[in-house]
């Protein structure tokens, strides 16, 4: 028994009311025109059980067992002995009790007429059609949402072991960063490991949300340009423009810092010389356009492909996931400088 369940959400409700449905429609429509309405409400009352058995073998032990398992001759020689069973249970049922309880008809044929059996089918066949009819929407239905969810859940698992890379080749390189001003002996080692320690807050406390306020995931990569300054110092001319951004504004996290790690890791790291960088992000109502530019050393070519990296790859999936039909990502890689120009649709609440 189904304890605390609405009645409604159980399934024997539903059947109930089928077969209501059904009878109603039957006498009090269909049958309503005939002088003797009460014998025939009788009559379909008797027959009833006879076609809730032809409907219930129907969808609880032939389709599922021989047509959906693609059995289909064994289906179609069940089907059609079930039919020949029903004929006769119904031409049994009529003869011994409809016709000498009702006194609707005077049928002087004997119990084996073939004709009467099988012209006795039209009168039940129909409600076993529309049954099946519902049955098949039904698991239709079913199916349906089973694979969106199955389809959603893939995705989400996906995007979780996406999420997942993002934090180790973040954290692999900016550590990196962090061992190159220790073997300095820099001053600045201590306050980086602080900046460092807001980031991974940032990461591991507040990007569990599917979404994160844009303003929230801007300061996170603010933080992370200070990072990499102290390593780079005046080697480093940075060109940064922002617009304000609503705090009602998101976007999900984690988004935005791979494109500026990437600049960092085979742009600016790899000059020996001065190097530069221009960052633009704008916002015109919902939509983000994020502009990064930076130099590159032509030797960056021999150490890895700046457009093609772990960071990138990782991003470009996410935002397919995240974003399908509802960003634009354009990649220019030269010869001495590399431009990465981002445009999405952020969601509306």
């Amino acid at each position: 028994m189904q304890i605390g369940v609405p009645i409604y959400q159980r399934k024997w409700f539903w059947h109930v009311v089928f077969w209501v449905v059904y009878y109603i429609i039957k006498v009090f429509l269909v049958e309503f025109f005939r002088p003797n309405i009460w014998e025939v409400a009788l009559a379909e009352l008797i027959h009833l059980p006879l076609k809730m058995v032809a409907l219930y073998t129907l969808i609880y032990l032939l389709i599922p067992r021989l047509l959906l398992r693609k059995r289909y001759v064994q289906f179609t020689l069940a089907l059609l002995l079930s039919i020949l069973v029903v004929a006769f249970l119904r031409r049994v049922s009529d003869i011994l009790l409809v016709y000498d309880i009702t006194m609707m008809y005077e049928d002087n044929t004997t119990l084996w007429d073939v004709r009467s059996m099988l012209r006795n089918l039209i009168f039940i066949y129909p409600v076993v059609g529309l049954g099946a009819t519902f049955y098949f929407i039904k698991e239709w239905y079913l199916n349906y949402w089973q694979t969106q969810k199955l389809k959603k859940e893939k995705l989400e698992a996906e995007l979780n072991m996406l999420k997942a890379q993002v934090h180790p080749h973040f954290l692999f390189n900016t550590i990196n960063n962090i061992y190159s001003l220790a073997l300095d002996r820099s001053s600045q080692t201590a306050d980086a490991l602080l900046r460092l320690s807001d980031l991974l807050h940032y990461m591991l406390y507040e990007c569990n949300r599917a979404r994160q306020p844009l303003e929230r995931e801007v300061e996170m990569m603010k933080s992370y340009i200070d990072l990499e300054k102290l390593r780079y110092g005046n080697r480093l001319d940075l060109q940064m423009h922002m617009d304000d951004i609503p705090k009602h504004v998101k976007i999900a996290p984690l988004l935005l810092i791979p494109f500026v790690e990437n600049c960092f890791k085979h742009g600016v790291s790899e000059s020996i010389d001065q190097s530069w960088m221009s960052i633009d992000l704008r916002l015109t109502d919902h939509q983000m356009t994020l502009k990064i530019d930076n130099s590159k050393a032509e030797e960056a070519k021999v150490h890895g492909d700046h457009k093609n990296g772990i960071g990138l790859n990782n991003v470009r999936r996410r935002l397919s996931l995240e974003y399908p039909e509802l960003h634009q990502l354009e990649i220019i890689d030269q010869k001495d400088a590399f431009f990465v120009k981002l445009q999405v649709t952020l969601d509306e609440n």
